[in-house]
């Protein structure tokens, strides 16, 4: 089954944008923070393989193991880390965007991502109920890593 995810989220951070602005220097790093991301591979300079722990209920029988590669770019001076799908890795493909944007003495700090899972084992009797569930379970790690972020960054 396929299942297509969407998450837009943000968060406010205590420090200014020259402080944040670490997160797109190294965001290697940053990637790491990421919940339920079992491995990391570099395939060729600035692209990166995903390799994440099972997503899902084990329960319901709804359990993915994504993996997907993409390719990153940084601009500095616009606050903002992009990447785009290399769709021939693994079983998925996802992009999206990190942005920085002043907000007083602070820092907004937006997360969106969109893309596509393929091959989801979803059973038939879950199939309705198996695109929101996977949703608000990826809305749920993008919430969990922008914490992270912000803890580790105050």
């Amino acid at each position: 089954m396929k299942v297509n995810i969407q998450v837009s989220r943000s968060v406010d951070v205590s420090a200014p944008v020259a402080r944040v602005r670490t997160l797109l220097e190294d965001y290697e790093s940053t990637i790491r923070r990421f919940p339920k991301l079992r491995r990391l591979t570099a395939l060729e300079p600035h692209a990166y393989l995903w390799e994440m722990a099972p997503i899902g209920s084990r329960t319901a029988g709804i359990a993915h193991e994504v993996r997907y590669a993409a390719r990153y770019s940084v601009k500095p001076e616009q606050g903002l880390l992009e990447w785009k799908p290399l769709p021939t890795h693994g079983n998925a493909t996802i992009e999206g965007r990190m942005h920085l944007q002043p907000r007083g003495n602070g820092t907004r700090l937006s997360f969106d991502v969109k893309g596509e899972l393929r091959d989801v084992p979803v059973p038939l009797m879950y199939r309705l109920v198996a695109p929101p569930f996977i949703q608000g379970t990826f809305t749920r790690l993008v919430d969990v890593f922008l914490e992270q972020t912000r803890d580790a960054l105050n």
